[in-house]
């Protein structure tokens, strides 16, 4: 959980750099630290180093047995890093993301190459996190890929240091907008809400979880339920998640859609297209083989991504290929072009309002995204070229949408265009025209001879 320096600065100063794999940590002299630095008994304190939100951690100063007074200059709150000097020696602390850790049973050189890539692309998470509310309280905050293994043994990410608490107690995860846990044969139990539990359940933020006889912990998602658990406030139940999952979903009108309508589970992905084997059939010529896809992930994050050759329209633009567009709760309609609509709904109340537009591209307000498109491929070469100068504008997309069908799609056509593409298209009409003209009046002038 931390990178330590110590600087030495006595006769032949020296450096030092320790890596401390737990939330909660004392420095100090005393055979019971967890990091023994002799030359801190000329001091007469000790430090107390734990974890808060995110990269933030907490100094404590702590008073020797002597009754000696520590330094209250040391007590503090400070994100990411933190060098405190003490006169003969000097610390560095850097917070360590709890998902760059090693995780269980995996090879060294695939862990090493995988946290370099997390740390060079992802942020620190922050949310969910994990406020162990006993005393000292301590904070850890966790990404819902890599689940938090409770317990006394150093390949725990929450590591305890109590006599009811097993090497290995329990595990701890989130998923959908809940968090669960694990008992993995602890011997004195794992309970939440005080009611002793086997295996894996899952529970809501807020619950209280027991890892033995005198530890406590409360899961988070949010800044606002932190501060109440660690003021001792009780949070209030949330409502219980129905069994059967209605939402997010995938929606559509169209005869040319099957099936019109899917439920999105956490953590899938879903293929849209004309391909026959995509899980949402579009029976139409202008749409791609593999059109676009959608990923949900564990916290409810959709994340929808273009992969075909003339671009899917979104609420927020056009989405090119490789660009992708997020929505955690704000529904949008995918415009796929000849009235063909697909709408991603959060709620019974985005449902009903795509219902009563009969599936048109400006069923929801048009509003940015949060994160809105950018492009997932910026760094790979691309040899072909867009048709973008061709595509008319999303709001008068939009009004094409629900503007009435023309013979043969020809008027439809046309109003997806905009002015150059209409010039285009009269040039290339009058071409065809002459070439007609003339080949007329060649077999006419043929059969006069």
């Amino acid at each position: 959980m931390f990178s330590l320096e110590i600087t030495f600065k006595g006769e032949s100063p020296s450096t030092e750099r320790i890596f401390i794999r737990r939330p909660l940590a004392t420095i100090g002299s005393e055979e019971s630290s967890h990091v023994i630095v002799d030359e801190m008994k000329s001091l007469g304190y000790s430090l107390m180093i734990s974890r808060d939100l995110g990269r933030k951690f907490t100094l404590t100063p702590i008073g020797g047995s002597d009754s000696s007074v520590a330094p209250s200059f040391l007590d503090g709150v400070y994100e990411g890093e933190a060098s405190v000097d003490l006169g003969p020696i000097a610390f560095r602390f850097v917070a360590l993301d709890s998902d760059l850790m090693i995780r269980d049973t995996e090879a060294p050189d695939r862990a090493g190459a995988r946290i370099l890539r997390q740390a060079a692309t992802g942020q620190s998470p922050i949310f969910p996190a994990l406020v162990v509310t006993t005393t000292p309280k301590t904070v850890v905050s966790f990404s819902p890929d890599q689940p938090v293994l409770v317990g006394r043994s150093r390949q725990c990410s929450l590591r305890l240091d109590n006599a009811s608490v097993s090497a290995r107690h329990a595990r701890i995860g989130f998923e959908a907008g809940q968090f669960w846990v694990e008992d993995l044969g602890s011997s004195n139990g794992t309970f939440v809400n005080q009611q002793q539990i086997a295996g894996r359940v899952n529970v809501d933020p807020g619950a209280q979880i027991s890892f033995g006889k005198e530890v406590v912990a409360q899961g988070v998602v949010s800044a606002e339920q932190a501060a109440d658990v660690i003021a001792g406030v009780k949070l209030s139940s949330p409502k219980a998640l129905s069994k059967e999952r209605k939402y997010p979903l995938l929606l559509s009108l169209s005869e040319s859609a099957r099936p019109a309508r899917m439920v999105l589970k956490s953590g899938s992905d879903i293929s849209i297209g004309r391909d026959p084997s995509s899980d949402m059939w579009l029976g139409a010529p202008h749409v791609s083989r593999k059109h676009c896809k959608v990923h949900v992930s564990k916290t409810g994050l959709v994340r929808v991504t273009d992969c075909s050759t003339n671009g899917t329209g979104y609420d927020g633009g056009m989405l090119r290929r490789d660009q992708y567009a997020d929505s955690s709760d704000k529904p949008l309609v995918l415009d796929f072009g000849g009235g063909l609509t697909v709408a991603l709904c959060f709620s019974e109340k985005d449902e009903q309002a795509f219902n009563a537009a009969q599936g048109a591209a400006t069923a929801f307000k048009v509003a940015a995204l949060d994160g809105g498109a950018r492009g997932a491929g910026k760094g790979r070469p691309r040899a072909r070229r867009t048709t973008a100068w061709l595509q008319v504008p999303p709001e008068i997309l939009g009004q094409a949408a629900g503007a009435p069908q023309g013979r043969g799609g020809v008027r439809q056509l046309f109003a997806r265009l905009s002015w150059q593409g209409r010039i285009v298209l009269a040039v290339a009409a009058l071409g065809i025209t002459g070439c007609l003209a003339l080949v007329v009046s060649v077999l006419v002038m043929g059969f006069s001879w």
